[in-house]
């Protein structure tokens, strides 16, 4: 094989073990979901996207992709590694904050989630959900 082609082969197989480290690394820091249903009707509606960030910093009023809970247990024990299905909710109380609808505080390392419109399912069924189950914070969405 010819020295040229034997270098040109290699920078184009150097290009895309770059490719896919990087594709990897925006994958592990950035997340795009889409929204499915009406429960966060009027700001996201069905078939809307929304890109979150990874992150731990997380404040009241910010919406964030959470890990759907299990429909019988609900949020029960946090995933080791947030995969879906995936949830879209309004963080209403962090730990220690009162829950909405009760004098009781949040649990430490628990968010109390709402859906904007009423009709959805959130932590007033499933209870507070485990920090380590909140995947992002909406940035942005589509």
């Amino acid at each position: 094989m010819d020295a040229n082609l034997w270098l040109s082969a290699l920078a184009l197989v150097a290009a895309v073990a770059l490719l896919i480290e990087g594709v990897r690394q925006l994958r592990r820091r950035w997340l795009l979901v889409k929204v499915e249903g009406v429960s966060m009707e009027p700001e996201l509606r069905d078939g809307d996207e929304v890109l979150a960030k990874r992150t731990r910093t997380i404040e009241a009023g910010r919406v964030v992709v959470v890990v759907a809970p299990d429909p019988l247990l609900g949020w029960a024990e946090p995933p080791k590694r947030p995969r879906g299905p995936w949830w879209v909710k309004r963080v209403a109380a962090g730990p220690g904050e009162s829950m909405p609808g009760s004098d009781e505080p949040v649990p430490a390392g628990h968010y109390f989630l709402l859906s904007d419109n009423p009709a959805g399912e959130d932590s007033r069924r499933h209870g507070p959900c485990p920090a380590g189950a909140i995947a992002g914070v909406m940035i942005r969405k589509f």
